[in-house]
């Protein structure tokens, strides 16, 4: 699910380059070549993760091995790291939005957005698995 949530992201920043930024003169070489450069890297990210997790569902050993990997304590350190990136990431947002409502109303609504889909997608994926588990 993540490889084809990461294909849609990436297929719908490759569409707004070209339908939408490849011939306009409106934004910056600079913002042109975030589009195609961002939408193009999350879309080969994408197709390889996809790749690998077809691998690992057609090759039993090689799914276990990444099983065994999996539960390494290297492998959970890496995933605290995630967590508390994703808690400094939510509480840098939100305290960034006492600066942004000064500032410019957008960008606080904005963030403002961000904090809500991160909450709301943090809400879904706990229910969803402590019923899992």
């Amino acid at each position: 699910l993540l490889a084809l949530g990461l294909l849609a992201v990436g297929i719908t920043g490759l569409a707004c380059y070209i339908l939408l930024i490849h011939n306009s003169g409106v934004l910056p070489d600079y913002a042109r070549g975030f589009y195609l450069g961002a939408a193009s890297g999350i879309t080969a990210g994408s197709l390889l993760l996809l790749i690998r997790t077809q691998y690992l569902i057609t090759h039993p050993q090689a799914q276990r091995r990444a099983k065994i990997k999996e539960t390494d304590e290297r492998e959970l350190h890496i995933n605290q790291a995630f967590q508390f990136a994703g808690m400094f990431t939510f509480f840098a947002a939100a305290a960034s939005m006492f600066v942004l409502a000064a500032v410019s109303r957008t960008a606080a609504l904005a963030v403002f957005g961000v904090i809500v889909v991160y909450a709301v997608t943090w809400l879904i994926a706990s229910l969803y698995l402590s019923k899992k588990m």
